[in-house]
């Protein structure tokens, strides 16, 4: 192994190492992966159904209901749930409720006051 291969290697395994070690911000990995690609999808106003497809292997409704089931167990801030409930709206039932069961357009707004409350 010459000294360039080396260098690499050694840059290689350390990402590894910090990737490994660094704290989560969410519960579980599938869950940070979900959040973190609608969060940087949000300024443009989500993510097209391709890449959604590319990057999870489900579509559109399929990754917002999910979405949705992980936000709740998540540590994301207010703001940031308010910014992906108006890029990524949560699908509603026949019965007019959100995946979460409440109805409403500031449904995931209320519902996280009475988890924090």
């Amino acid at each position: 192994m010459n000294s360039r291969e080396y260098r690499q290697w050694r840059s290689k395994r350390r990402a590894a190492w910090i990737e490994a070690n660094r704290k989560r911000n969410h519960p579980d990995t599938e869950a940070e992966l979900l959040i973190e690609f609608a969060s940087k999808w949000t300024p443009f106003g989500g993510a097209t159904e391709e890449e959604i497809l590319v990057h999870f292997g489900m579509t559109m409704l399929r990754f917002i209901e999910r979405l949705w089931q992980v936000i709740p167990e998540s540590t994301c801030t207010q703001d940031e749930i308010r910014i992906l409930a108006s890029v990524y709206p949560q699908p509603r039932r026949a019965d007019g409720r959100t995946s979460l069961g409440v109805t409403g357009s500031s449904s995931v707004a209320r519902q996280l006051d009475r988890q924090t409350h």
